[in-house]
């Protein structure tokens, strides 16, 4: 999940869209690793087994990036962003 995939209706109800690369959950998925780095939870770069609370995280950076402008973990290269993340 990311802002991009966020959609304001006229009547100002929110949708969420882009289902493209959504996967049914399994308990073995520490290969599913899909999606945008800057709001992918720390299991998930690390190829680690994880739950729907993944989702929750990508939901706090969106939180936090909405509040304040920016993504809290920033980096060029997926290895950056994860050396971000694990440096706090």
């Amino acid at each position: 999940m990311k802002p991009e995939n966020i959609i304001m209706e006229e009547n100002g109800y929110l949708r969420i869209t882009d289902f493209g690369i959504s996967k049914i959950w399994k308990p073995d998925n520490c290969g599913d690793t899909s999606g945008t780095p800057g709001y992918m939870a720390p299991e998930v770069m690390c190829r680690q087994n994880h739950t729907y609370a993944v989702d929750y995280f990508a939901l706090g950076v969106i939180g936090f990036e909405f509040m304040l402008g920016r993504r809290p973990y920033v980096g060029k290269t997926r290895k950056d962003i994860r050396d971000t993340i694990f440096a706090v």
